[in-house]
């Protein structure tokens, strides 16, 4: 009977090392364990003698007790440095069985067609069909299977909404685009006129400008002449006092040159 229970963890030693795996000793246990090459590493393992050898001590982790009395181990669920459970709720050994299980294949059922061969139609003496299937009419004429009415009225509508869908979307498209062409010219004309604005008024300020200008010089030029004349007015007037005080002193003046006062 075997002392070791599901899930528990033990440090075994390495009792064979075998192509398909390595048999382990169970502390406490007269049987050995199986650890399968797949449950070496998490990495695939080839040759597992590679990776183990006999009398190593390593850690296990006991995953299956069959009622044979098959004890399977594993080392990669079982961290190697401290002994910690990697898989303590079983969830990758789930995953692992999972991908190692075959897929069914089911039975799949032939497919027989009931199709009638080599007969010849009594009527119209093609192959492939009865004489109760054939719709040539005794006469000889051939008719072939047209459409219902509905159907094709139906195709119609179809066709129609579909055209008028198309030509609203064209359109609201072409809506659009008026639209937007419509503000952009707006934009332009608006700044077009704006630049007008600003160009008129550049042009009444230079003329407004050109006007002060010479009527300022106007004034200076006046102002000029006015200080010319007055100048002249003086040097004219200075002239006459001289001549004027000249002829005084002549009248009053003797031979000797003295001037002569009044007794």
């Amino acid at each position: 009977m075997t002392t070791c229970k599901l899930n528990q963890i033990f440090i075994g030693e390495v009792a064979s090392v075998q192509n398909y795996g390595a048999f382990i000793r169970i502390p406490g246990c007269s049987l050995q364990g199986l650890i399968h090459k797949s449950q070496v590493s998490s990495a695939h393992v080839d040759n597992v003698g590679e990776v183990l050898q006999k009398g190593e001590r390593i850690w296990c982790k006991v995953i299956y007790i069959g009622d044979d009395g098959k004890i399977g181990l594993s080392m990669k669920y079982v961290n190697q440095g401290n002994g910690t459970d990697l898989d303590p709720n079983g969830i990758q050994l789930q995953r692992d069985v999972q991908k190692k299980r075959p897929i069914e294949k089911h039975d799949r059922r032939t497919i027989h067609l009931e199709a009638i061969l080599n007969t010849t139609c009594m009527k119209c003496g093609t192959a492939g069909h009865l004489s109760k299937d054939c719709f040539m009419s005794p006469d000889g004429k051939r008719y072939e299977l047209v459409p219902e009415i509905e159907e094709k009225q139906d195709i119609i509508q179809i066709q129609s909404d579909t055209s008028k869908k198309d030509t609203g979307h064209k359109q609201k498209k072409l809506k659009k685009k008026k639209k937007a062409r419509k503000i952009k010219q707006d934009a332009l004309d608006s700044d077009s006129d704006e630049k007008d604005v600003i160009k008129k008024k550049k042009k009444k300020y230079s003329k407004d400008q050109m006007k002060k200008k010479k009527r300022h010089e106007s004034s200076c030029s006046d102002k000029n002449s006015s200080d010319s004349f007055s100048s002249h007015d003086v040097k004219a007037h200075k002239r006459k006092h001289s001549e004027s005080s000249g002829k005084r002193t002549k009248k009053f003046s003797g031979g000797n040159g003295f001037c002569c006062s009044k007794n």
